[in-house]
Order: structure tokens, then C-alpha cells, then sequence
């Protein structure tokens, strides 16, 4: 597939659901970095300026939470650019919801609503491939 030369970055903080994630993306043809929180999730994109294209992002992490990741990201667009964020959590809040779009999120996806077809088809549309 032709999706190799673009490189997702799953911040994740639930060992099993992170590398399940990387599995089924990596399957949809995507290069695939991890990282277990939102401090190191962080620590990837600034020793990988340039080097990833979207961030799949949990919001409830320990310690750096993923709102504060996004928070950083979009507040510093000099450094990360305009990469695409998809939130991806189980928190259905509508203040959240609306809190991570305030701070500049792409998407907002809730895991018990979603199956890999539909998370797929996300990616897809934010990383411009029309590969299934």
C-alpha cells in the first residue's frame, strides 16, 4: 500500500490497546511510532521534527494528559507544523469534546463507537491516501 512514507504517532498510555493499534494501522500500510504517555509522546515529536504526519492521541493519560499534549503541539505550529491530531479516547463529554477542538484537534473519536475500518478511514482522510 502506499501509505509507508507517512508515519503515525499513537500516544497511548494502555499497553494492549497501543499495540493493537499498531498493528491494525501498521496492516493498513502506515509507518507506526509509540509512545506509553503523553510526556514521551512529546519527547518522540521533538527528537522527530518533520518525521510524523498525524498523532492518534489519548486524552487520560498519567501525568502529561493528552489535552496537554495537544495543547503543546498547537501552541508551538513554528516547530510541529499543522499536523493533523485525531483524539482518540473513551471520554464522550461534551465539554471535552468541545475543549479539544478549542485547542486545535482534527478529530474527536470515541474507541467504543469505532471499529478498525471506521479508524482507518480517519487516518485516510487526513493523510490524503484514498487506500483502504
Amino acid at each position: 500500500m502506499g501509505n509507508s512514507n507517512k508515519t503515525i504517532l499513537i500516544v497511548e498510555d494502555e499497553k494492549d490497546l497501543l499495540e493493537s493499534y499498531k498493528e491494525l494501522i501498521g496492516m493498513g500500510g502506515y509507518s507506526v511510532a509509540t509512545a506509553i504517555d503523553g510526556y514521551h509522546g512529546l519527547d518522540y515529536l521533538a527528537n522527530n521534527i518533520g518525521h510524523v504526519d498525524l498523532v492518534l492521541l489519548d486524552l487520560m493519560m498519567p501525568g502529561v494528559d493528552g489535552l496537554e499534549v495537544l495543547r503543546a503541539i498547537k501552541a508551538d505550529k513554528e516547530k510541529y507544523g499543522d499536523m493533523p491530531i485525531i483524539v482518540l479516547t473513551n471520554m464522550s463529554s461534551e465539554l471535552v469534546i468541545k475543549e479539544a477542538f478549542d485547542l486545535g484537534a482534527s478529530s474527536y473519536l470515541v474507541k467504543s463507537d469505532l471499529d478498525y475500518d471506521g479508524l482507518l478511514k480517519e487516518l485516510n482522510k487526513y493523510l490524503g491516501s484514498s487506500d483502504k
